[in-house]
């Protein structure tokens, strides 16, 4: 009787242990895919660019926020110019952190921030290495700038 007894006492006692390990394993588990989730969820902000120093109410001012190695990854915006006053520009969606700014304003509209022989830009533009985004509105003002103009070749 009494090996009877040890013997149920034993295989209990085995289930109890087979059961808190299974319990441990699913809490890690549960631990990580939280964790995960956490990580999946990027937080993310919106930006408001005030641009002034539009010099001729003509063309678009293209705006690109982002990592230049990474394109596909840059958040863009065109807004067209109507007055010499300042452009408004609003990114959204873009995730929390720091990262590169750049500003020009076409103005012959070929998309893209044309520049001399020497590679110097001809357009007026804006180019700032490391703007920090938080969640939620942010904004910031910058000034676009004549670089042959202030180089004074022009």
């Amino acid at each position: 009787m009494q090996c009877v007894y040890f013997f149920i006492h034993r295989r209990t006692k085995l289930k109890k242990q087979i059961i808190m390990k299974a319990m441990k394993s699913l809490g890690v588990i549960a631990m990580i895919m939280m964790g995960a989730c956490t990580m999946c969820y990027a937080q993310k902000g919106s930006l408001t660019v005030v641009v002034k120093g539009v010099k001729e109410s003509k063309g678009s001012v293209m705006i690109a926020f982002g990592d230049q190695s990474n394109p596909k990854q840059m958040a863009y915006s065109m807004v067209p110019v109507t007055s010499t006053n300042s452009v408004m520009c609003l990114l959204k969606d873009i995730p929390v952190g720091s990262e590169g700014l750049y500003v020009y304003q076409d103005l012959n509209g070929n998309h893209q921030l044309d520049k001399d022989e020497s590679q110097i830009p001809i357009e007026p533009c804006y180019q700032k290495e490391r703007v920090t985004i938080k969640e939620g509105e942010n904004k910031i003002e910058i000034r676009l700038i004549d670089v042959k103009e202030m180089m004074g070749t022009k």
